[in-house]
């Protein structure tokens, strides 16, 4: 009934609002076999589902050699990225659709991948690059159902590059920026007798400029270098089974600041992960299982030292160190049930724990904060699931549900439904409903701030859409709603320890997602739009407060990406974002008071150009901040100026 070739080459043009798809044109059979993703648990094509679902491949992430993986996200519709575009190694929020950053989960190839030391329990996204990646995929809307905790309002599946069935291949790459950066990957994979195997290494060195914003002149630069290695090995056990295993390594050491316009000449940070992630799979006339185990240790330090004190420094030294461990096991299978059926059905049980201290010295002495021991800071959570898809010629529907025994909140349960109906060869129309959760992380149970009293976070979230797609243009409007629940926020108090997480928020956050794209013949151009507007209602003593949430997220968003091939070797494309002003809230000493300031517009501009010498040489270039903007993402911190990545990459 449709011109499957015709949806493909649309779908690649609008899954990748933010960047040219010129990879198409001479990889294009091979695009139309890889037209789906992985992260509803099994390949699924992306015209037989009703979520909203976004692709980067790999050949758009080598056209973005020498950005991060948060300057990756940060173009793509409906996300904000808080820290982008700041000195390498600062601190980055990544919030979907307005939410809050917890609100967001991050998978790698399904995993779940988080920090149960971090107060949010967020994943220090500078310990994650692009170079090991096949390809990102982005689901927005609460995905609790399928991934428990943390899904409220996305998922975004890092998938890495897998071990390959050739006998030797790989690339080396060498990537030089003109702010002190030497980025170099090399990646070696193939096969023996039965077993397929991959090896990356990366190491990465950046001089870095000052993360405060310079105010006299001679703050000094903070350097950031980073290292990692990923092994992956695979093989077939007998004739329907396989096993992956997966080992990656990442550590990272940054230096800091003492906080807005605030030099600090010996505060450093280092972080390290741990990760092992095995995966049995069997695959039967009409089912499919999969039984998984992750096992995750991740360990990060912090030393202000006492060579040089800040001006508004209150100590002379201080080391904090902080530990999560990260367990889990899940068994889940597909079965296909005839008539277009197909039953997703599975159980998992999580464990995380934490151990974290730290101490400092001051006129007064030494002070000990009360730390947190893995015996008690931990927690663990059982879940049941089932999801069941209906497809037809004209459209499809999924419903499911998921039933959670968390042994330190009791039961509660989550749902999805995502119809979705073809009007059209060309349109779709969809709309989904969903509810999630996420649990309270160790520290605001634990900590001296802690309340083992605390709910889980629930959130419901409500869309709408249109797609058209044909082999030229493509779009895609939605409008959403997401609601939370018993949202948890540190409440002040007057006696010690002056301070206690609650629940008592209530989050509203509504807005409107466009993408579009145009593709013929060597011209393409995408643009994406998004809207937010959010508030937040806390109650204390009976009395409410409401606000807007969307603190350093812009209410208005455009990311433009005009691209041209000048020969089938030689590709530009000319990238604009421009973010509106939005709002931040920082503590003032003087007035003992957390005050707003208010963050101007701004405009992002990216030149980008590459150019294949043969099968085996590529070149890249990658111009930041065109226009050399002064912009503020977080008020009192340096954002990059003007600058160049070139990067070499060899293939064999």
């Amino acid at each position: 009934m449709f011109h499957f070739k015709s949806q493909c080459l649309a779908l690649g043009a609008i899954l990748f609002p933010s960047a040219v798809v010129f990879a198409q044109q001479s990889a294009e059979s091979q695009l139309l076999s890889e037209v789906q993703v992985s992260a509803p648990k099994y390949p699924q094509k992306l015209n037989q589902t009703g979520k909203v679902i976004s692709l980067i491949s790999r050949a758009q992430l080598d056209q973005m050699s020498g950005k991060s993986l948060a300057e990756v996200l940060q173009s793509q519709v409906g996300i904000s990225v808080n820290g982008a575009r700041s000195a390498p190694g600062s601190n980055q929020e990544i919030y979907v659709r307005g939410a809050n950053t917890g609100h967001v989960l991050l998978l790698i190839d399904g995993f779940p991948v988080n920090d149960p030391s971090h107060i949010s329990q967020v994943m220090d996204w500078n310990l994650l690059d692009i170079s090991s990646l096949e390809r990102i995929e982005i689901l927005k809307g609460g995905q609790s159902t399928l991934y428990g905790s943390d899904a409220m309002a996305g998922v975004i599946n890092l998938v890495t590059q897998k071990s390959s069935a050739k006998q030797v291949q790989g690339h080396v790459q060498i990537q030089a920026g003109s702010i002190g950066e030497l980025n170099t990957t090399a990646q070696v994979r193939g096969s023996l007798a039965k077993n397929q195997w991959n090896v990356h290494v990366r190491d990465f060195v950046s001089q870095g400029y000052s993360a405060a914003k310079d105010t006299v002149g001679n703050y000094e630069k903070d350097g950031f270098r980073q290292q990692q290695v990923h092994l992956g090995w695979s093989r077939p056990i007998g004739e329907k089974s396989w096993l992956d295993v997966y080992y990656q390594w990442n550590t990272n050491r940054s230096n800091l600041d003492a906080g807005p316009f605030a030099d600090e000449k010996d505060y450093t940070a280092k972080a390290n992960s741990s990760s092992l992630r095995l995966q049995y799979q069997f695959k039967g006339l009409n089912t499919t299982w999969y039984l998984r185990a992750f096992h995750e240790i991740i360990h990060r330090e912090f030393k202000n030292d006492s060579t040089f004190i800040a001006a508004n420094a209150w100590s002379n030294f201080s080391f904090s160190s902080y530990h999560g461990k990260s367990q889990g096991l899940e068994w889940y299978g597909k079965w296909s049930l005839g008539k277009e059926f197909v039953l997703l059905a599975g159980t998992e049980y999580r464990y995380q724990n934490t151990l974290q201290s730290d101490y400092s010295v001051s006129a007064f002495g030494r002070y000990d904060s009360p730390s947190l021991a893995p015996e008690n800071a931990n927690q663990s959570i059982l879940a049941t699931y089932a999801t069941l898809q209906k497809n037809w010629k004209m459209g499809g529907i999924e419903v499911g549900t998921r039933w959670n025994k968390s042994f330190n909140f009791g039961d509660f349960t989550t749902f999805n439904i995502n119809p979705y109906v073809f009007l059209s060869r060309q349109w779709k129309l969809f709309a989904n409903g969903y509810t999630g959760f996420k649990v309270p992380s160790l520290y605001q149970l634990y900590s001296p701030y802690g309340n083992n009293e605390l709910k889980p976070e629930l959130g419901s979230t409500l869309e709408v859409g249109l797609s058209y797609l044909d082999a030229v243009w493509s779009a895609r409007l939605l409008g959403f709603q997401n609601l939370v629940k018993d949202g948890i926020v540190f409440q002040s108090k007057n006696v010690d320890p002056y301070g206690q997480y609650v629940n008592v928020s209530k989050q509203s956050t509504q807005g409107i997602e466009l993408e579009g794209a145009y593709r013929q013949g060597r011209i393409s151009a995408t643009l994406n739009y998004t809207f937010l507007d959010g508030t937040m209602t806390n109650k204390f003593a009976g009395k409410d407060s409401t606000y807007s949430s969307l603190i350093r997220r812009p209410a208005h968003a455009v990311v433009l990406n005009w691209g041209i091939r000048l020969s089938s070797q030689w590709q530009v494309s000319l990238l604009h974002h421009w973010q509106a002003k939005r709002t931040d809230f920082v503590y003032d000493e003087a007035l003992f008071s957390v005050v707003s300031k208010e963050l101007k517009p701004y405009v992002w501009a990216e030149l980008q150009s590459s150019y294949e010498v043969n099968k085996h040489i590529h070149i890249n270039l990658l111009i930041k901040n065109v226009y050399n903007q002064l912009f503020v993402e977080s008020y009192g911190y340096a954002t990059q100026p003007l600058n160049a990545v070139l990067a070499l990459k060899y293939r064999w």
